[in-house]
């Protein structure tokens, strides 16, 4: 049985197409298409969290184009599909039971966006037990008013490094040392 597993949260076109693409959202899903392959080829299970919003948010409403995948996402028919409703992977989604299933008690977490999704799955699982890595350059995020993405990858890398909860804490490292050490 695996005992890790990569979640890739919210790789959906409505964040990483477009005038308001993600910051270096290219390099993030070339890197994404090497994590996964990696896993995969370490018979890993490889998880692609979707998000499902809401018509009156008129982003990422299921069944738009906005709302698919990115397609530049290798995919093969071996990996699961989330779809959740909030931030939190975790949150009536059956992310958990599945896990538990394949006895995963590590994750590897990368995607979109930094503040927001990311980071409450990551706290999300951190709390559940899970020993919990982010692929420190694999997480992204747009320009908010107040800081500009990379600010915000820059200072969330720096929380998660320096923040414990619960005893446990999110690790985070790069994906050449993710590579070089959990899928050698």
């Amino acid at each position: 049985m695996a005992t890790v597993a990569v979640l890739v949260i919210d790789v959906q076109r409505e964040f990483f197409c477009g005038p308001s693409a993600s910051y270096r959202g290219d390099q993030v899903i070339a890197g994404i298409n090497q994590l996964t392959s990696a896993a995969r080829a370490a018979r890993a299970p490889v998880f692609f969290v979707q998000h499902d919003g809401v018509p009156e948010e008129e982003q990422v409403v299921p069944g738009t184009e906005d709302w698919e995948l990115h397609p530049a996402l290798v995919r093969t028919d071996d990996d699961q599909l989330v779809r959740k409703s909030v931030g939190d992977s975790f949150h009536e989604t059956s992310l958990a039971d599945r896990l538990e299933r394949l006895g995963v008690d590590r994750l590897l977490l990368c995607g979109y966006a930094t503040e927001f999704c990311v980071d409450t799955t990551a706290r999300r699982a951190v709390t559940l037990g899970y020993r919990t890595t982010v692929v420190s350059d694999l997480h992204t995020t747009q320009r908010r008013p107040h800081l500009a993405p990379e600010q915000i990858v820059a200072h969330h890398n720096w929380v998660w490094e320096n923040a414990s909860m619960s005893g446990n804490c999110v690790a985070v490292r790069p994906l050449s040392d993710v590579l070089a050490t959990e899928f050698a």
